[in-house]
């Protein structure tokens, strides 16, 4: 399952694919005939409510840059699907999808899911509670009414979520929810924790194809790991004390 950021004519920038890139990478995947469905569909598909089509893959975008449109209608245009991720507080905001743009990919219909991405894409498993729970609501609602319809999908920001967040995120009403990861989703995976694969600038071809065959990442574990409980413990710690140092604590 892929993970996309920005799309540019050219990149200096780790995770912003230049556009020759991305177009050969969507040959690439018509080449090899995988069949792209949105992440709403593979949960679906993890929970068993629906069968998993041959060759499988997902497509998604997250915040909402103001290429990401003109990549989508690129998939489109071939025949695939795509899931868009909004930071919704972002939204107008300069080299960020506009309010326009976010009502015309709605437009598209089933080819194209819009998701949430929070309001200011912190790492919402620093968050108190009231602070999340914003997060997470408002950030729907205002993707929503841009929209013009319902949304019930959710990205992680920063792939950063804990048993809580997951939690907050369900009983605002998602039905699916995406992580990162950086492994390659199947059938056992949490619908609300899906796994991604980070498509970065430096990405060639023939680790493209690998990823997308499966031979070239890990599959994707449903509990959380150790070293990701001690790197939150870690930035969790670096957060208290940069606290007290600007309290002059």
């Amino acid at each position: 399952m892929l993970l996309y950021h920005g799309i540019a004519a050219a990149s200096r920038e780790r995770f912003t694919v230049a556009r020759e890139r991305f177009l050969q990478q969507i040959e690439i995947l018509l080449a090899t005939e995988h069949t792209a469905i949105t992440i709403g569909e593979l949960a679906d598909c993890i929970r068993g409510a629906r069968a998993l089509p041959a060759r499988p893959v997902v497509i998604t975008f997250d915040d909402g840059y103001e290429d990401t449109p003109a990549a989508v209608h690129r998939l489109v245009a071939a025949g695939l699907r795509a899931t868009v991720y909004l930071t919704a507080g972002s939204i107008g905001a300069d080299g960020m999808i506009s309010a326009a743009q976010v009502a015309a990919l709605a437009e598209c219909g089933p080819p194209v899911e819009l998701g949430a991405h929070s309001i200011s894409h912190p790492r919402l498993d620093e968050l108190e509670p009231h602070a999340l729970r914003r997060e997470i609501i408002e950030g729907k609602q205002i993707v929503e009414q841009l929209a013009g319809g319902a949304i019930d999908t959710f990205a992680y920001p920063h792939g950063a979520y804990d048993a809580r967040v997951r939690a907050a995120v369900i009983e605002a009403g998602f039905r699916s929810a995406a992580a990162v990861k950086n492994a390659i989703s199947h059938t056992g995976d949490d619908p609300w924790a899906i796994a991604r694969y980070t498509v970065t600038r430096d990405m060639r071809a023939d680790r493209f194809a690998r990823v997308l065959d499966g031979s070239g990442a890990p599959p994707a574990w449903r509990d959380e790991r150790r070293r990701t409980r001690i790197a939150r413990a870690g930035r969790r710690v670096r957060r208290r004390l940069s606290a007290r140092e600007a309290n002059g604590a």
